[in-house]
């Protein structure tokens, strides 16, 4: 009988164990921002489309983390390739908002700059100019590292539900073969 080997990320951790790990980082934490988004969607005073795309995403990303839990669990290929593809999808979703994210931080610079200078008394007693360039750096720095972390873990994820997707088709078309032991 032939044996696929497991096989495994971080050198040690099998991928059937990383694709539950993916599939339950989505399941809680897109029902999660799926949740206060809903509930905090009237407060906000951006685009309502966005906001109720943006919603539909995480929702739609939890549902599909749902499915793939079931599929790791279950070791059903078809639910792991459903899972990969959104997977991938939301990737793509994902680097579009945040380029577009971080266009905006960039480009309203003085939009920034002067509600900072406005509302805050503190910067009206010492330098404003100062403190509130130093508060956007700040701002800049974090938001660009915070996609960028955000972006890397997706993709890892995206390898990991991958390569156990291999491993299920590899299993699967071992299952597949007869051996004729009988022919001479």
């Amino acid at each position: 009988m032939t044996v696929v080997p497991t096989r495994k990320f971080c050198c040690c951790l099998p991928t059937r164990f990383g694709v539950v790990i993916v599939a339950l980082i989505g399941l809680l934490g897109g029902g999660v921002i799926a949740v206060v988004g809903g509930l905090n969607a009237h407060r906000i005073n951006g685009s309502k489309v966005s906001i109720g795309i943006s919603i539909t995403v995480y929702g739609l990303l939890a549902f599909v983390s749902l499915l793939g839990l079931i599929g790791a669990i279950a070791r059903k290929l078809a639910l792991i390739k459903l899972y990969f593809a959104f997977l991938v999808v939301h990737l793509m979703f994902s680097l579009a908002v945040g380029i577009y994210a971080i266009f905006r931080v960039f480009k309203d610079k003085h939009v920034f700059l002067n509600d900072c200078i406005q509302s805050n008394t503190a910067a009206a007693a010492q330098s404003p100019q100062k403190l509130c360039n130093d508060g956007l750096k700040v701002v800049k720095g974090v938001t660009v590292t915070l996609f960028i972390i955000f972006w890397l873990i997706e993709i890892w994820g995206c390898v990991i539900v991958n390569s156990y997707a291999g491993q299920l088709a590899d299993e699967n078309a071992v299952e597949g073969v007869v051996k004729d032991t009988e022919a001479w």
